[in-house]
């Protein structure tokens, strides 16, 4: 496989995942990691070889620019969509936390029954100028 089929394999995994995610669909999110790890070490071992590639000034170094710009966007693009995915995780495990603190054993409730001290709740404001 040469360096050009990587990256065309890379962009494509790339635009699939981007896909996927955008569907809700996170079961192939790991096997996908891993394809994405293998096929961005032989690229970027490939180093050397796409420098030289792109020494010309003909068509097909053209080409390699265009899909080597159209990586680099996707890769930022996927990077990004996995991070706020990661943050969104993040959000919803807190949330859950605090939901499970609150109303087990140790929220609003103590052991024995009875409202905790700590579990009231804020007063309401209320408008008096009425």
């Amino acid at each position: 496989m040469s360096v050009q089929d990587d990256i065309d394999a890379l962009i494509e995994l790339l635009e699939e995942e981007i896909a996927e995610v955008g569907q809700g669909r996170f079961d192939g999110l790991a096997e996908a990691m891993v394809r994405k790890q293998a096929l961005s070490d032989s690229i970027e071992a490939a180093t050397g070889e796409i420098e030289a590639a792109l020494a010309p000034e003909d068509d097909e170094a053209e080409a390699l620019r265009d899909r080597l710009d159209r990586l680099s966007a996707l890769a930022a693009r996927d990077m990004a969509l996995l991070q706020r995915m990661a943050q969104v995780s993040g959000e919803v495990a807190r949330d859950m936390k605090r939901l499970r603190d609150r109303h087990g054993l140790g929220g609003l409730y103590g052991s024995d029954g009875k409202r905790g001290r700590d579990a009231t709740l804020s007063p309401a404001s209320m408008d008096k100028s009425v």
